[in-house]
C-alpha cells in the first residue's frame, strides 16, 4: 500500500491509509524560512525535508507514495527513480493535517501552531502581492516600449509622407505643423486640387482664416502634378499612420488603467503618463520607491548627467519629469525648485504605493499644489 505525503507550517509527513504517522520532518520554527519553504512546494521544488522523508522511508522499504501536488510529485519522480509517486487530490496525509493539525503540533511537541501558521500565511500573502505587482510592473514596463516604439516608427512613416506630398504640394508642410491634420487632408482630399476652403474646414476641422490661407497655396502651388497611382499609395501609408494613433491611444488608456491599479498615488500625483515612465526607467514600482527625490529628480537625464560629468558642466536639473506641465512651462530660474519638490512628492506616493497601498495622492497632489504657488509667490516678492 502507498504511503501519502503533505506537507504544513509543520513540516513535511508520511501517512499510512489509516491516518497514522509513519514519519516526519519537521520545518525549522522560524516563520520566514517556512513561508519561503511553502513558496517553492507551491511552485512544485521538493525541499531537503521532503528528500530526507522520502530516503528514510526508502530504506525502510517503501516505493508508493500519493501527493497532492502534480509538480512535486513530477520532480520528485525524476529524482527518485526507484519510487513511484502519483497524484492524489485529496490524499490521506492532506486531509489529516488540515483537519488535525493542532493535534498534529501536541503530538510532536509543537506549542502555538495558530499564531505561527498565521504569521506564516501573512508573509506568504505579501510575497505574493509583491510577486504580483512585480509582474504588473513589467506590464507597464513594456507597454511604455511599445508606446515609444509606436513613436518612432510614426515619426519615420510621417517624415516619409510629409517628404512624399511635399513633390505635389509643398507649401502645405510649413502650413499644417500637426502631423494628424496634415495626414487627414492627405486622406481626405487627395490632389491639392482638392483644397478648397469649404473642403479644408471640413476635412480637418480648421478654421476659416487658416482654411482661406492653404487654399490660396493650393491654388498657386509650384508642385508636380499626382497621378491616383501615386496618391493611392500615399494614402495607404497614411492610414497605417492613422491606425497607429489609435493604436498609441489605446496603449496609453491601458497604461492609464495599471497605473490606477498599481500606483494610483503616483499616478495622482504626476499622472499616468509621467509616473508609468518612472516605473518603466527605474526597473519597477519597488525600485523606484526606493530612490532618493533628487535621483527621481534626473531619472531619465542620465545622458545628460554623464555628458555634464565627462566635460564637468552643469548636470541636469530634471529629467523625465520635466514633461510636468508644471516645471515644462515655468521660467527657468524657477524650474529647479519646482522639479525638486515634485520629486519630493513623487518619492513618497512610490513609496506609500509600494509598501502600504493607502491613496493619500489627493494630499500629496494637494500639499504639491500649494509648494508650487509659495514658489512662485516668493519669486515675484523678489522682482
Amino acid at each position: 500500500m502507498p504511503l501519502h505525503i503533505a506537507e504544513s507550517v509543520l513540516g513535511v509527513f508520511a501517512f499510512d491509509d489509516k491516518g497514522k504517522i509513519i514519519a516526519f520532518r519537521e520545518f525549522p520554527r522560524d516563520h520566514a524560512e517556512v513561508a519561503g519553504k511553502i513558496a517553492s512546494i507551491q511552485m512544485g521544488t521538493p525541499t531537503e525535508e521532503h528528500r530526507g522523508l522520502i530516503t528514510e522511508l526508502m530504506r525502510k522499504g517503501h516505493r508508493e507514495f500519493t501527493l497532492e501536488s502534480k509538480p512535486l510529485a513530477e520532480k520528485l519522480q525524476e529524482e527518485f527513480k526507484k519510487a513511484k509517486f502519483e497524484v492524489l487530490i485529496p490524499n490521506v496525509a492532506g486531509s489529516m493535517l488540515r483537519e488535525k493539525l493542532q493535534d498534529i503540533a501536541e503530538e510532536i511537541g509543537f506549542e502555538g501552531v495558530d499564531d505561527f501558521a498565521r504569521e506564516v500565511n501573512f508573509i506568504l500573502t505579501r510575497h505574493k502581492l509583491r510577486t504580483e505587482a512585480a509582474q504588473r510592473d513589467s506590464l507597464i514596463i513594456q507597454s511604455i516600449g511599445l508606446l515609444d516604439d509606436i513613436d518612432k516608427f510614426t515619426n519615420i512613416l510621417i517624415g516619409r509622407v510629409r517628404e512624399w506630398y511635399s513633390i505635389h504640394f509643398p507649401e502645405l508642410d510649413h502650413l499644417v505643423p500637426d502631423h494628424e491634420i496634415y495626414i487627414k487632408l492627405i486622406m481626405a482630399l487627395g490632389q491639392r486640387s482638392e483644397f478648397t476652403k469649404e473642403a479644408i474646414m471640413k476635412a480637418a476641422g480648421l478654421s476659416e482664416e487658416e482654411s482661406e490661407k492653404i487654399a490660396e497655396a493650393a491654388a498657386n502651388s509650384l508642385g508636380a502634378l499626382f497621378d491616383e497611382i501615386d496618391l493611392s499609395s500615399l494614402r495607404r501609408t497614411c492610414k497605417e499612420i492613422l491606425e497607429l494613433h489609435d493604436l498609441r491611444k489605446e496603449i496609453a488608456d491601458y497604461i492609464d488603467g495599471l497605473m490606477s491599479q498599481i500606483a494610483p498615488n503616483l499616478r495622482a500625483v504626476v499622472g499616468s503618463a509621467i509616473g508609468a515612465r518612472l516605473i518603466a526607467i527605474a526597473g519597477g514600482l519597488q525600485e523606484l520607491s526606493r530612490m532618493p527625490a533628487s535621483t527621481i529628480q534626473v531619472l531619465g537625464a542620465e545622458k545628460a548627467l554623464f555628458r555634464a560629468l565627462k566635460k564637468k558642466g552643469s548636470p541636469p536639473k530634471h529629467g523625465v519629469i520635466f514633461q510636468y506641465p508644471e516645471v515644462r512651462g515655468a521660467p527657468k530660474k524657477l524650474r529647479g525648485k519646482i522639479a525638486r519638490a515634485l520629486s519630493g512628492k513623487v518619492a513618497i506616493a512610490a513609496r506609500v504605493d509600494a509598501m502600504s497601498g493607502e491613496f493619500v495622492g489627493d494630499k500629496l497632489e494637494a500639499e504639491l499644489r500649494a509648494r508650487i504657488a509659495n514658489i512662485k509667490k516668493a519669486i515675484r516678492k523678489e522682482l
